[in-house]
């Protein structure tokens, strides 16, 4: 079976890559950094097909595909998101659209899965998210991920493409992105950091680490034609623990068994609704039965091997 990934050199993209080599699949995709810069897929570059490309100009590349994961994102959460929204506008929503014009024309159309987060879900203040929620973005960048997830639909439903959108929660874990809270704290903490600044303290956030996203993802390849027009959750961790950001904060220090100080601040743009800080359950039922798939990385495990990966990886870092 042939896949092909937008984003691929990103951390999920370069993670699902990973695993679809492992599990036999031919694999291409495209990113904006170049291949020799693309540090997360080194071990298998030279078993993928690798576009230094944007997705905004793919085309031929995409013929052939049987199944297509655009995982490609122009520019991450706040706050450059929340100062820059006419580039965050552009940056996210442009290339699906190029995208999916590009692959209406095609004469054998692939699936195509959209992982989305539940940033697209935010505004609903103290709500349990179920997987047919309608979304109510709080920020820029939740904006773009839901205005998306309605692109998806409305060619779903104006040209028949087959589309299945996925959310997934707060992914973490070994190859982070370096400008998460996570990866924050935990580099602040290893480089002997005193104090950490910790925006909206109190807001909420359900961590599932990327061993759990990954398996999400295997487990939906293998049952793909039963959901062609769902929405799916990826969300959670063993325990379902959704934490206040201070929380994890706490959870980290303890971890790298350091001492540094956890200072509350203010909260930043669309992490408040009406002065309510994000906070909310999640009822994810439907995927995990429909899946068979359950979250099998505790959040103490998970941030124990986050933290290990970045002790070894420091200097990329520092």
């Amino acid at each position: 079976m042939n896949i092909f990934i937008t984003g691929i050199a990103g951390v999920l993209g370069s993670n699902l890559a990973t695993m679809l080599v492992s599990l036999g699949y031919n694999v291409r995709g495209c990113d904006v950094i170049r291949k020799d810069e693309a540090w997360r897929l080194g071990p298998i570059l030279d078993k993928i097909v690798y576009l230094w490309k944007s997705t905004i100009d793919v085309g031929a590349e995409v013929e052939g595909a049987d199944i297509i994961i655009d995982c490609g994102l122009g520019f991450a959460d706040r706050p450059f998101g929340n100062d820059s929204p006419v580039s965050t506008t552009i940056g996210n929503i442009l290339p699906p659209l190029c995208l999916l014009e590009r692959i209406r024309k095609l004469p054998r159309r692939p699936v195509l899965i959209y992982p989305s987060s539940f940033n697209s879900l935010y505004g609903h203040v103290g709500a349990t998210f179920v997987e047919t929620m309608s979304q109510f973005p709080t920020s820029i960048y939740g904006w773009t991920k839901a205005s998306v997830e309605q692109l998806y639909t409305v060619y779903r439903i104006m040209y028949g493409l087959p589309v299945i959108l996925t959310r997934v929660g707060s992914a973490y874990g070994e190859q982070m992105r370096s400008d998460e809270l996570m990866a924050k704290l935990i580099i602040h903490s290893l480089l002997g950091k005193q104090r950490f600044y910790l925006r909206s303290p109190r807001a909420k956030r359900l961590w599932t680490h990327i061993e759990d996203v990954l398996s999400f993802y295997n487990c939906l390849l293998n049952k793909l034609d039963s959901h062609i027009g769902e929405t799916l959750h990826c969300a959670g961790n063993l325990g379902n623990r959704i934490c206040e950001n201070v929380e994890i904060a706490k959870m980290i220090v303890k971890t790298t068994g350091t001492h540094m100080e956890i200072v509350e601040g203010e909260y930043e743009p669309g992490e408040t609704v009406f002065g309510t800080s994000i906070r909310f359950s999640v009822d994810s039922d439907y995927t995990r039965e429909a899946l068979g798939w359950r979250p099998r990385v505790s959040l103490e495990v998970g941030i124990k091997r986050t933290v290990d990966w970045f002790k070894a990886n420091l200097w990329r870092f520092s």
